[in-house]
């Protein structure tokens, strides 16, 4: 490579290895056939009282993107780049490589696998209800993540042999050479390795109630206490090279602590009865054959992270991490929904702070902030007019989705702006309502789901 890091042997695919070539024809070792035991048991130990229970072993495949980012690897791939020339001399312009970004797997790849278990107790009651309360529980091993190979290590933006001799130093990232320069591996971007060591857990205790359709009513309750951990989430993950543990492991972003479910379906009595004065063809045109049903959901958000930048520094990673692979978090210093709660603080900004130089990742927790919760109401009004036959009849349907038209928001600008690199330093971005400069700035809700749509449809039974 010529004026951009160099290889070994001047070669671009130098310690690259070809599939089938030295190296397993799938990039990894096969793990042969896997065994997946099943076990499930229902044993009614009273006469209206059944334990239940079971585990099973699952496995997993890889999804396509893994795979297909390798065809973006040198020599399949190249990407030459031609300076000072035009069209009429490109063809015989050398071009110039750039180090490339490279994709690769562990070679002792393991298959993702799943233990799933679950224990519920079942219970009929009087009136028609029955009751179940269940533990269900997962443990994920070897799942996918990245690992960069060719990352620069935290401080390196610092050193003195990684400074821009055209500069005058001030070993703070500022006048550091670019990070294709001084890698570990010179000659390459980032080399970003699919390995097979995240994990992940799910515990859940889930309780229902329901009541089945008797009197013209039925209604089902549903509620779910639940915590998903784990270290990753997705396959382009790349997780902190000092201790994974410590740094990634937390609440997954599809996380929700509370959920609970209200279902209900009602045929409302009949009031144009023979006899009363009601019982006429008009009546029970009118009073008749109404059913109501709908569903109420809570939930509590999900977690996310915050970022943030500071002012009148192009790059917070290499000022406080000094390395632009790994970047710090802010500080959390207090509760942040102690304070908060409005429109225009859904959260506290006095206990955020920047992260000070010499981050190693690990300043805070990752998605330790919950978006707003949620309540959603969806109601259904039906009329039915029966005609000819029995069975035959006219359905007109009132379906309302977000039925009482509140915002139910899901979201806040969670990006920070602080005025410099002081441990106490100000945010520059909050909303007006706060002294800020923005309508919605740092902490304020932004984002909101659909607001109440109405259908209305008519349905014909023969």
């Amino acid at each position: 490579m010529t004026g951009t890091g160099a290889t070994t042997n001047g070669l671009y695919t130098n310690g690259i290895a070809q599939a089938g070539k030295g190296y397993p024809q799938g990039l990894i070792d096969s793990r042969g056939i896997q065994w997946g035991p099943r076990f499930g048991f229902a044993y009614n130990i009273f006469p209206k009282t059944v334990i239940r229970g079971g585990g099973g072993v699952f496995y997993d495949r890889l999804e396509g993107n893994p795979i297909f980012d390798q065809l973006g690897n040198p020599p399949g791939t190249s990407q030459p780049t031609i300076y000072y020339g035009n069209i009429e001399t490109a063809a015989s312009t050398p071009g110039v490589f750039f180090p490339a970004t490279l994709h690769g797997f562990d070679k002792h790849g393991q298959v993702p696998t799943t233990y799933n278990y679950n224990f519920s107790i079942q219970q009929e009651l009087p009136h028609r209800f029955l009751l179940d309360l269940a533990y269900v529980g997962s443990m994920s091993n070897h799942l996918v993540y990245t690992m960069n190979l060719n990352g620069a290590p935290f401080g390196s933006a610092w050193l003195p042999q990684n400074q821009d001799p055209s500069k005058t130093p001030k070993f703070d990232g500022t006048t550091t050479l670019p990070t294709n320069l001084f890698r570990p591996y010179l000659g390459y971007g980032d080399i970003l390795m699919y390995s097979f060591g995240a994990n992940s857990n799910y515990n859940a205790f889930q309780a229902s109630l329901n009541r089945r359709l008797s009197s013209n009513f039925q209604i089902g309750f549903a509620y779910t206490w639940s915590k998903a951990m784990g270290v990753a989430q997705s396959n382009t993950d790349s997780l902190n090279p000092l201790n994974i543990k410590n740094a990634n492991y937390g609440p997954l972003s599809f996380d929700h602590t509370h959920v609970a479910v209200l279902n209900y379906i009602y045929d409302v009595p009949k009031l144009a009865k023979p006899g009363n004065f009601l019982g006429n063809v008009i009546g029970r045109a009118v009073f008749n054959n109404w059913v109501l049903s709908g569903i109420t959901t809570f939930e509590t958000g999900y977690p996310t992270t915050l970022s943030y930048s500071i002012n009148n520094i192009s790059s917070t990673s290499l000022f406080t991490t000094g390395t632009s692979t790994w970047g710090p978090r802010v500080v959390i210093q207090g509760d942040p929904t102690q304070g908060g709660g409005s429109t225009y603080e859904f959260i506290n900004p006095a206990v955020f702070h920047p992260a000070q130089v010499g981050s190693v990742g690990m300043d805070s927790g990752v998605r330790n902030i919950r978006e707003p919760g949620w309540q959603n109401w969806d109601i259904s009004v039906f009329k039915e007019f029966p005609f000819w036959k029995e069975g035959n009849k006219i359905q007109l349907r009132l379906e309302m989705f977000n039925a009482w038209n509140h915002a139910e928001f899901n979201g806040f600008n969670n990006t920070i702006n602080f005025a410099s690199i002081a441990p106490n330093a100000a945010i520059t971005n909050l909303s007006k309502q706060l002294g800020g400069p923005q309508q919605f700035g740092f902490g304020a809700l932004n984002s909101v789901r659909s607001p109440r749509i109405i259908q209305l449809a008519t349905k014909i039974y023969f």
